[in-house]
């Protein structure tokens, strides 16, 4: 995966996936393939006036038609995030950089993954690389409140119960030492 390989793009879907949280669809413009990656890739978004935001891959790696990323606005944004939120449509072009991964999903025999708020978004293509394996999977994904979680609803139609859903304002905060232990479910 080549940090140095710059795309122009384009967003052909823009949506609001949970509370400040965009999800835009790349594609390139002639219908190209784009570059491959693998679960926890990311990608350098060039945005106007110098602005350069990384941000994690979040679709499917196999699907070499598009890439996903989604972007939570920040409050005290330094211009990234609410440009995204802000000025980025459908058919509007965007540079890109990347993919490249610092993030890699290793191999192994079983996994246990922990999210909170927008971290969910390198572990989605991780839990569905797991899964498409068949390798034991847990997912605990936490968050302040459900509609701020983004994704929650799709994890949980996909993967039932291998999914533990813990919004801070319903259940308080994910005790990770029961997670690391092994005695939380």
């Amino acid at each position: 995966m080549n940090a140095e390989i710059e795309l122009e793009l384009v967003v052909v879907a823009a949506a609001e996936v949970a509370a400040d949280v965009r999800l835009l669809e790349l594609r390139s413009p002639d219908g190209a393939e784009l570059p491959a990656w693998s679960a926890g890739a990311h990608v350098d978004l060039l945005l106007d006036d110098g602005l350069v935001r990384q941000y994690s891959l979040c679709g499917d790696p196999t699907d070499r038609s598009r890439w996903q990323v989604a972007v939570l606005r920040e409050p005290a944004s330094r211009g990234g995030s609410a440009y995204v939120h802000d000025k980025l449509g459908e058919d509007d072009p965007i540079k890109v950089r990347g993919p490249r991964n610092h993030f890699e999903l290793e191999p192994e025999s079983a996994y246990v993954f922990v999210a909170g708020g927008i971290g969910i978004t390198p572990i989605l293509p991780m839990l569905a690389t797991a899964d498409a394996a068949g390798t034991d999977r847990r997912l605990y994904y936490g968050g302040r409140t459900r509609g701020s979680m983004a994704f929650v609803d799709d994890l949980v139609a996909s993967y039932g119960d291998r999914v533990v859903v813990r919004p801070q304002d319903e259940a308080g905060l994910l005790d990770l030492g029961q997670i690391v232990a092994g005695r939380c479910g």
